[in-house]
């Protein structure tokens, strides 16, 4: 490694001894098994029973036979239902029950529930327009704004929530989140529970399809009383148990100008079954903290007394964590990801990070032995971005593996692009042999896919996962 490379090395870590040992399972299974079937049917079978409720209602009949006017209210009924259902669905993905997300990865239940929100704002958005169509035509377009927004009772309430689902869409947009900070995002993001239920009533109690048939009724307000215990056991409720459970700060060590380590300790630390390659949500127990969960990497192999995070302060709080005082309590939900060691045993490893990506690659390096053979591409835009540096190569020395770090601009780099594959092929001769892991930026972790697919690696032998904070 060039010199100025070697002089951000981190402090080395202790050698820790009396390892967790605990059944492991694979990151992504090829067969995910029940979890993520039962929740495919649940989703499918919803939506076919919400269309169904709106045909046995006439709903069909009066867009084939009935006046413009019923047409399009009945077109809005139609995708007002939708709208709920599907936003009930991406609620139900983002309440992290654990065996839904050990079976496909919380990164792509949340990817999966970005999609939702998007679907259920596009199906908001028709039907706030089709009704407001179906309305004008018989009363103008000033009275059916005065009537859609407050005349009618409920509709007040139901106005507010629709802004409120709509606001929230707008501020998760890639171009507009990426400005936001975490905390703001997150608390606006919040404001999804308070829409739904504002938008409950006026569903219940004005809906044709609910207001007079108490079977469908009934069907609609127990999907959604599941949907809130779901998010109650499994996502507030596990945030409850940390709190009440938290481990204590026995180390802040600092690794360059912004970034640190932070080692937690406890009896609570075996609780947490976590593994290496694994995330947790941290909460400060403090003031000001407390009220601000964040994601941040296991980045050594957890023991059965302590547990250590590798934290880049990005301002806020992020800032904060890297200076918490030893003693505080700190709040551990998680730990999320899932458990990638059996589909990575027996195989030799291409893992590949960028930036603070490397903590989880760190901690994944002492699950395995010399087989693993393991090749890092450390990718890093300036030479004091690197972490971890003498710990990474002190765990390659013991398995035949190899530390290449890539520091600089891509268009500055002297021996080309590492996501070039005639580049990468160059670097890593049996890539195509080897299973990879990649942890960084979501255009890092695109390019590098691009690459090892282009490599000859097949897709299943790609593991990463997406960045969703």
């Amino acid at each position: 490694m060039p010199e100025q490379q070697t002089e951000t090395g981190s402090g080395r870590h202790p050698r820790l001894t009396a390892r967790i040992h605990h059944p492991q399972r694979a990151r992504r299974p090829r067969h995910p098994g029940p979890a993520l079937s039962d929740a495919l049917t649940f989703a499918i079978a919803f939506i076919v029973v919400t269309i169904g409720i709106w045909v046995r209602h006439g709903g069909w009949d009066t867009i084939v036979a009935g006046s413009w006017a019923e047409a399009w209210e009945s077109a809005g009924a139609l995708t007002g239902l939708l709208a709920t259902a599907v936003a009930l669905i991406g609620i139900a993905l983002a309440a992290r029950t654990h065996r839904f997300e050990r079976a496909i990865g919380l990164d792509r239940a949340l990817l999966w529930h970005r999609w939702m929100g998007e679907t259920a704002a596009l199906l908001l958005a028709i039907h706030i327009i089709t009704t407001l169509v179906a309305y004008s035509s018989r009363e103008g377009l000033a009275a059916a704004i005065s009537e859609l927004t407050g005349e009618e009772q409920y509709m007040a309430l139901a106005t507010v929530g629709a802004l409120g689902m709509l606001l929230i869409t707008v501020i998760s947009l890639g171009f507009i989140r990426r400005h936001l900070a975490y905390e703001t995002w997150y608390y606006i993001h919040l404001l999804i529970y308070a829409s739904l239920a504002l938008a409950f009533a006026h569903e219940i109690f004005l809906g044709t399809d609910f207001a007079f048939d108490p079977l469908a009724r009934a069907f609609w307000i127990a999907v959604t009383a599941f949907v809130l215990c779901l998010v109650l056991v499994s996502r507030w409720g596990r945030a409850i148990r940390s709190i009440v459970r938290p481990l204590t700060v026995l180390a802040v060590t600092p690794l360059n100008d912004v970034a640190a380590t932070v080692e937690l300790g406890g009896r609570n630390v075996t609780d947490l079954r976590a593994a290496a390659g694994q995330f947790a949500l941290l909460r400060p127990l403090t003031r000001k903290l407390v009220w601000q969960p964040h994601p941040y990497s296991i980045s050594a192999a957890p023991t059965v007394d302590r547990i250590r995070f590798t934290i880049k302060a990005l301002g806020g709080a992020s800032e904060m964590m890297t200076h918490l005082p030893v003693g505080t309590k700190v709040a551990v939900e998680g730990p999320y990801g899932t458990k990638i060691y059996e589909q990575l045993r027996g195989r030799k490893l291409l893992l590949i990070a960028g930036g603070v990506g490397i903590a989880p690659v760190r901690s994944l390096m002492e699950d395995f032995g010399p087989d693993a053979e393991p090749v890092v591409i450390y990718r890093a835009r300036r030479a004091a971005e690197i972490v971890h540096y003498d710990e990474l190569v002190a765990l390659a020395d013991t398995r035949n593996g190899r530390i290449i770090p890539v520091v600089g601009r891509t268009s500055d780099l002297a021996d080309g692009n590492p996501f070039d594959p005639d580049v990468m092929q160059a670097l890593v001769p049996d890539v195509a042999e080897r299973i990879a892991v990649v942890c960084g930026s979501q255009p890092m972790i695109h390019a590098a896919f691009q690459c090892l697919r282009a490599c000859g690696m097949a897709p299943a032998d790609i593991h990463f996962e997406r960045i969703w904070w």
